[in-house]
């Protein structure tokens, strides 16, 4: 159960945290003395009973939250820390630099309260699990999170052939999930029409491996893949903790879980690289996408998502634009796992739902693709075919 701890003198607002994250145990914490003593003494009292969330204001001079959440930060950094202020870009660079998992201003929705507060809960469990160690084994399974600040990168053409080259070393053993909600094409790219999606996980109580091995539609590959919903409208049924549970159970059910994502950083990515052991960064030849990734590369660190291991992918590499390979990597400050040349082959792959690397396995896009593959797929392709979920290749 998580324990959150409040900073506020506004009875009415613990109501409302309280419907936001039911089945937390909701302490609030409250005297005129907070603003005058040092911040440190009033985290002691904020965290006495173990929280592991703290939600800061409203009703307090945002100065006065901001010197509480970097004594959190320096003192209990394993604390995940939602602030409740009026957005401003000076609020929004020192809250960064706090720690800060979240700015909901006081007159957000109950729906956007609850999404920042449960994406704050996540963190911490993992946060106390990765700092204080946990009696829980290791998990063994490798979540590779696909990612692109602009769309037309070429992120789900990696994604789709990816999945595949790895899925067809280890039939069933691998998943690949479409956290793009509104617009995802990882259906489209793999020819499958499913028959339910994430919007059905949005629908579900209880979503645990034998639930969502229902919503996966199989691949002839070895694949199973956990579409996107039909309509944007359904997309908007699919909240943070939705993603981010589906994300879990894949993760304790297959070995290799690769995750698509729409352009940039939404909530669906940031619940997906927060579960990440990997981090795959597409980026052509642009000035224009390449200055986006470095911004979101930037950004990443500064939410002090660093623990995953990182990865470049550099698309249309052999493009004569007026810039260079070593000139992306020296900006990026990462150096290219593989390059990707232009094909026109590729597009035709992508319109006929047919990944490259089974149609043209031999051609330089499927070869640099495969290597990509090898480097993730070593430990996969050691692990027996009977995975934790042995279905059949041709099951439905």
């Amino acid at each position: 159960m998580t324990t959150l701890a409040l900073l506020s003198p506004e009875a009415a607002f613990e109501g409302r945290v309280r419907a936001a994250l039911p089945g937390a145990d909701v302490v609030r914490c409250w005297r005129e003395e907070h603003l005058r003593i040092d911040p440190s003494k009033v985290v002691d009292a904020l965290l006495e009973n173990g929280a592991g969330v703290v939600c800061l204001g409203p009703g307090i001079p945002v100065d006065a939250l901001l010197d509480v959440a970097d004594a959190v930060d320096r003192e209990h950094p394993e604390v995940s820390v939602v602030l409740v202020a009026e957005r401003s870009t000076a609020v929004l660079d020192r809250a960064l630099a706090a720690g800060v998992r979240d700015i909901v201003e006081p007159a957000a929705g109950d729906d956007e309260l609850a999404r920042a507060l449960a994406r704050a809960a996540d963190t911490a469990a993992r946060r106390r699990a990765n700092l204080l160690g946990s009696s829980e084994p290791e998990e063994t399974s490798r979540i590779i999170t696909v990612l692109s600040p602009k769309g037309g990168s070429g992120k789900t053409t990696v994604t789709t052939n990816l999945a595949v080259a790895l899925a067809t070393r280890a039939p069933s053993t691998v998943a690949v999930v479409d956290f793009d909600l509104q617009f995802g094409d990882v259906a489209a790219a793999l020819a499958l029409t499913p028959e339910k999606s994430l919007a059905d996980v949005a629908r579900t109580t209880v979503v645990d491996a034998t639930t969502l091995k229902v919503f996966l539609t199989p691949h002839p590959s070895g694949l199973f893949a956990l579409c996107a919903p039909e309509t944007p409208a359904e997309g908007d049924e699919l909240r943070y903790d939705h993603a981010a549970s589906a994300l879990r159970t894949l993760a304790e059910s297959f070995p290799t879980v690769v995750v698509d994502t729409a352009a940039g950083l939404d909530e669906y990515a940031l619940a997906a690289i927060e579960q990440s052991t990997d981090l795959l960064f597409v980026c052509p030849l642009d000035v224009a996408a390449v200055r986006s990734l470095r911004k979101e590369l930037d950004a990443l660190d500064r939410l002090g998502m660093t623990d995953a291991r990182r990865h470049l992918v550099l698309n249309r590499a052999d493009a004569r634009v007026g810039i260079e390979p070593g000139d992306v990597e020296n900006v990026l400050g990462m150096h290219a796992d593989v390059s990707l040349p232009s094909s026109r082959a590729v597009p035709f792959s992508m319109n006929a739902g047919t990944p490259i690397v089974g149609t043209d396995p031999r051609s330089a896009v499927a070869r640099a693709l495969q290597d990509l593959a090898r480097r993730f797929g070593d430990e996969a392709a050691t692990t027996p075919a009977t995975a934790r979920w042995p279905w059949r290749r041709d099951a439905r």
